[in-house]
């Protein structure tokens, strides 16, 4: 039996920038998604796979799922630092948010995200009714990582499930422990985002 892939997995996208050089146009800088607020979109991801390759990140270029040769545009750039934090490198969360004043309703919804302003949305990784987890992310080391003259080819991580996930020593951050097959001998590092 195989099990289908969650169509909201598409939605995770490495984070494709344009970086202003014109010898090197464009860069990889880890993963991001969209979530939605309210009304609002936003794509989310690390400030620090940004900062690590001196990007900024409004020149993140996220699909437009309707029309994948178009990239949405961004109003807001919010980044998110805990005050408690002892560890500020690991709570580095960046929102953009897409801007409704450029694009049409259906562009804005034809991406599919989690909302999180609706309580039932919100998943605990500790639930014992979780059967199966599917990690999408983009290792640097990637060789199906290409950029052809259409499209931007991607592997996800799929698991058979979670042995365990308990949080790390860094604010913010947690193991999982996931249950095989790990494809190509990769473990998932490298999925910033």
């Amino acid at each position: 039996m195989s099990i289908q892939e969650p169509s909201i997995l598409n939605s995770t996208q490495p984070i494709l920038c344009e970086t202003g050089c014109e010898d090197w146009p464009y860069s990889y800088a880890g993963s991001c998604y969209p979530i939605r607020w309210r009304n609002d979109l936003y794509i989310v991801s690390a400030f620090h796979c940004y900062g690590n390759r001196a990007i900024s990140p409004e020149c993140t270029c996220y699909p437009i799922p309707i029309d994948e040769r178009q990239f949405f545009g961004f109003c807001r750039k919010l980044i998110a630092k805990n005050k408690l934090a002892k560890d500020l490198e690991h709570a580095d969360q960046i929102l953009l948010q897409v801007s409704s004043d450029i694009h049409s309703e259906a562009q804005l919804n034809s991406v599919e995200a989690l909302d999180l302003s609706d309580d039932q949305s919100i998943i605990s990784l500790s639930d014992q009714g979780i059967k199966d987890v599917w990690l999408k992310g983009y290792p640097m080391d990637n060789p199906f990582h290409i950029i052809d003259e259409t499209k931007i080819i991607k592997q996800a991580y799929v698991t058979n499930g979670i042995e365990y996930a308990k949080k790390s020593s860094y604010d913010h951050c947690h193991y999982l422990k996931v249950k095989t097959p790990t494809p190509n001998s990769y473990s998932p590092n490298g999925m910033s985002g």
